[in-house]
């Protein structure tokens, strides 16, 4: 048998995609079985101020 683990399970993968592609990294949180929901929730919620945070400066810079 082959006992493959998703790329997605892979936490240290899934922290690098966070930061390096951003997209994809959430997609594989968002998939991924091993991060538990606490650190899932955190990140959301980060990602969140920070776009909450680039709305508000865009909108204040003009």
């Amino acid at each position: 048998m082959n006992n493959k683990v998703k790329w997605y399970n892979d936490s240290q993968m899934v922290g690098a995609l966070l930061l390096f592609c951003p997209p994809i990294g959430v997609y594989g949180l968002y998939k991924s079985e091993t991060v538990p929901p606490k650190w899932k929730r955190v990140t959301y919620g980060t990602l969140v101020l920070v776009g909450v945070l680039l709305v508000f400066s865009w909108f204040t810079a003009y």
